[in-house]
């Protein structure tokens, strides 16, 4: 292989992934050279370079008594290479093979799977597929020394997810044509193809055939008519069971109708169909911006936005979602650049900039695109200057974002949220809706939950590959204590600001009366007993481990209501103020070395009366501890799909990395929490306190967990079992 890491990684991964069993001679595993002046087989028969130490650690004899001599020229011999070296670096041909044998044994297909090659017209370009029952791999190697391009028939697969198993991501998904795969020089993949899950499903799918819809003189003609009814009873419905904003996601609805909302003065090809929609458990009404493209979407290319199919006379085109389209949005801004209000019939529509907005005439915008994440509303990124949301869903009353939006940018100056820069809210029958809010777009580096989930999947690399020695000095842990120092201040300034204005009614501090311990005591059981009452119903259908943390949480249904009052007495030594509502990892921006706070719109499954409540600032703080048992839980799944934690090194690894982050962060935020109103000064009961809105949090979590993500379940009962075992001593 001429010491080239490329060839050696390629070669071992031929090995690893044809038939039979694999045997790596000794050495091999760190690239061991061969004294090939030893004739006949002893050139690879040399001593084992464990350490650079004398014989490389082999033996303590004198090294001229050596049976066979120690390898010793610069760059194979046992001081450049061995294994003491390797086991502390992630980046060595050690660690580098004990991935690829841990991933081999997470998966009984290449041990007992079929072999069948596949023949792309590149013959530098190796494909072959190993099968053991509906499990299949795609293995493609690149057997030349430069990159080269495939195109590979995986029509059997149509359909299924390519998910690389070394580096554990999703590729484009397969479809109808040859499936495209670049490889670098001498580079290799093995794709394990999934069935496409609703979980990961975000990229196109094969489209059916769209229903197709007569226009006659714009868009709006299809709001008359037979095209309405067949909007309402054939399109819409499954259009919205299919979106991420809706709340019944998944379950058809039945959809009238109601209305047209403007967003310009003259007749526009957009506009805003208004929607009454009733589901299994609510009706609600929703907004979805409508235009039409003359491109058929379901036959030239797909487009996710598509509704339907429309004609006009030989004109064939579709019918979009026109959220994040470029006219649409310039539209908005355009709006509130002018501070226009728009009335037709019943409805008036407000585009309110504040003084932040630039007066500057908006330049053409084209770079528009949506935010892909899991939430109730639509967010569309516009270059590196605004962030536009969308509410889906129209709730009369005054919306928390805009509300603490103001407040934050316009009173508190607080800095480190982006500034708001307008409104849109909808007047009907003298009750105001929030449509849209914009806000200054901020640079950053991501968020915290995405940073997170990073760090902590190089903390178990580091954990599963490295010595102990090595692993327990991490670097990116200790990096990681002080994002999360950080975090905790940002956190105390910011509810300092919330609390800053005891002359504005909205925002003033409050103390805890007896009847908010009430509320927030009954708001819980009532929860509580929904969320068990569903676990006691479901559990035969949950995995095993989930069905023993179930049952360890019913043995609690009785004397969950002691256990809350003596968590939340009624005298609490701390006040009530306005604060974040949904607090977690994803609604922070790494902004280089600081963060910046989103997302005021509170907890989307609440009322508005409900999210513009105070509360202790306990309620937050633990909203971003139960973010961070998401995500090492979550860290820990990930890494049980690539191999078993078989001594159980991981969780407790990650455990204490939970604890540690935990008291990070609590002691970044009590350190800048200059107010003392806002925490009880007892470090009991500041404990019982916190414990309360923990529960508080991993009840809604199982009921959400439940009927959307059942493979997330683990978290919130894992967290619930363990806050109402603390007081009896039981092991964490």
């Amino acid at each position: 292989m001429d010491n080239d890491r490329r060839k050696i990684e390629l070669m071992n991964s031929l090995l690893m992934s044809f038939p039979g069993t694999p045997i790596i001679y000794y050495g091999d595993e760190i690239g061991m050279g061969d004294n090939i002046y030893l004739g006949d087989r002893n050139g690879v028969r040399t001593p084992m370079q464990w350490t650079p130490d004398r014989n490389g650690g082999f033996s303590r004899c004198d090294p001229a008594r050596l049976y066979l001599p120690m390898i010793m020229d610069p760059v194979y011999g046992y001081e450049a290479v061995n294994v003491e070296a390797q086991s502390r670096s992630l980046a060595s041909l050690l660690s580098w093979t004990k991935r690829l044998i841990s991933v081999r044994k997470s998966s009984k297909v290449f041990g007992r799977g079929s072999l069948t090659f596949i023949r792309p017209a590149n013959r530098s370009v190796l494909v072959y597929v190993r099968q053991y029952d509906n499990e299949v791999v795609l293995c493609v190697a690149n057997l030349s020394r430069s990159a080269q391009a495939a195109e590979i028939d995986l029509t059997p697969w149509r359909g299924r997810v390519p998910f690389e198993l070394l580096g554990r991501t999703n590729f484009p998904p397969i479809g109808e044509g040859p499936y495209l795969v670049t490889l670098g020089p001498y580079g290799f993949f093995w794709f394990l193809l999934r069935e496409a899950e609703a979980s990961m499903v975000d990229s196109p799918r094969i489209w059916a055939e769209f229903e197709t819809l007569v226009v006659t003189d714009g868009w709006r003609s299809l709001l008359r008519s037979r095209s309405k009814s067949i909007l309402e009873r054939d399109v819409l419905p499954a259009f919205l069971a299919s979106r991420r904003w809706y709340a019944e996601r998944g379950n058809p609805p039945t959809t009238h109708i109601v209305g047209v909302m403007p967003i310009a003065a003259a007749e526009s090809d957009l506009g805003v169909a208004l929607l009454e929609v009733r589901g299994r458990r609510e009706t609600a009404n929703y907004l979805l911006p409508l235009t039409i493209k003359w491109t058929r979407f379901d036959r030239e290319r797909q487009n996710p936005s598509a509704l339907a199919a429309v004609r006009r006379g030989p004109r064939e085109g579709s019918l979009l979602d026109a959220t994040a389209e470029p006219g649409f949005v310039a539209l908005v801004l355009e709006n509130l650049r002018a501070a226009r209000t728009i009335e037709t019939d019943q409805r008036r529509i407000e585009f309110a900039p504040t003084a932040s907005f630039p007066k500057d005439v908006l330049v053409a915008i084209e770079d528009v695109r949506a935010v892909d994440t899991e939430q109730s509303n639509t967010t569309v990124l516009v270059g590196t200057d605004y962030v536009v949301k969308l509410f889906r869903r129209l709730e009369p009353g005054l919306n928390p974002e805009i509300e603490v939006g103001h407040f934050l940018t316009e009173i508190a100056a607080f800095s480190h949220a982006p500034p708001l820069l307008g409104t849109v809210e909808m007047e009907e029958n003298g009750a105001r809706s929030a449509v849209a809010v914009v806000h200054g777009f901020v640079q950053n580096q991501g968020d915290a939950w995405t940073v997170t989930n990073a760090y902590l999947d190089r903390f178990v690399e580091e954990q599963r590959l490295l010595t102990a020695e090595a692993a327990g000095h991490s670097d990116e842990q200790a990096a990681y204590l002080r994002l999360m120092d950080h975090v905790g201040r940002r956190v105390a300034e910011l509810q300092l600001a919330l609390a800053s204005r005891d002359d504005i009614a909205a925002f003033a501090p409050e103390p805890i009366a007896a009847g908010d311990v009430r509320n927030w005591t009954e708001g819980i059981l009532q929860r509580a007993e929904r969320a068990l009452g569903d676990l006691a119903r479901r559990r035969s259908d949950l995995a095993e481990n989930d069905r023993q943390l179930v049952d360890a949480l019913l043995s609690y249904r009785d004397s969950l209501p002691a256990r809350l009052r003596e968590l939340l007495p009624e005298t609490i030594d701390a006040m009530k103020i306005r604060h974040h509502g949904d607090f977690h990892l994803g609604q922070m921006l790494i902004v280089k070395d600081d963060i910046s706070i989103i997302d005021f719109e509170g907890e989307p499954r609440r009322s508005l009366e409900d999210r513009r409540r105070k509360a202790p600032a306990a309620r937050d703080v633990a909203g971003l501890i139960r973010s961070i048992d998401y995500s090492t839980t979550a860290a820990l799944e990930r890494a049980l799909k690539s191999a078993p934690d078989e001594h159980g090194k991981l969780a407790r690894a990650l455990e204490d990395w939970r604890e540690h982050s935990v008291a990070a962060f609590i002691a970044g935020y009590r350190s800048s929490l200059s107010d003392t109103r806002l925490w009880p000064q007892s470090p009991e009961a500041a404990d019982r306190l916190l414990d309360f809105f923990l529960l508080e949090k991993a009840f809604y979590e199982i009921e959400y967990e439940l009927a959307h993500r059942p493979d997330w379940l683990r978290v919130p009962l894992a967290g619930t079992w363990r806050i109402l075992s603390r007081s009896e001593g039981a092991p964490q």
